[in-house]
């Protein structure tokens, strides 16, 4: 592993740890909440380990057709509206996707395979919002005194 990549692998350690602190501090169903982000996390860490080969001769195919295009449109309308309505999730979700996106891109420099990288990049993002939301519990119960 090169000296460089750990940092990148820090920042994603980070990103995760400061999700998980903010989802501890929910007042939400827990078990929902952080099954669908753990699950996001590994979605996210296979779409980064694993690409799809085919992806710009679907795009175009899809984009050729007239109700294809017309689709595109409509939808990304529609997600447009969404990113500007729920900003703060949208930015959450940008930082981690390039955080990430990054490590990812220093993990095959060094030489890894892509199940090893998505190993390491789905434990240190599991890892990193375990942690983030086991610390933030144990500081609002008492039982951990931060500052």
């Amino acid at each position: 592993m090169r000296k460089n990549s750990w940092l990148s692998l820090t920042l994603l350690f980070i990103t995760y740890f400061c999700l998980g602190w903010k989802l501890s501090e929910f007042d939400v169903p827990p078990h929902i909440v952080w099954f669908l982000t753990v699950a996001v996390s590994l979605i996210l860490s296979i779409a980064l380990s694993f690409p799809l080969r085919n992806t710009k001769t679907f795009i175009m195919r899809w984009l050729s057709t007239d109700v294809g295009a017309f689709l595109s449109i409509i939808v990304g309308s529609f997600l447009a509206v969404i990113v500007v309505t729920w900003l703060h999730l949208f930015t959450t979700c940008l930082v981690l996707t390039s955080a990430g996106a990054l490590a990812r891109l220093d993990i095959q420099i060094s030489g890894f395979k892509r199940w090893r990288s998505f190993l390491m990049l789905a434990t240190i993002s599991l890892t990193g919002l375990g942690l983030g939301g086991t610390l933030e519990f144990l500081s609002k119960s008492g039982k951990l005194v931060l500052f």
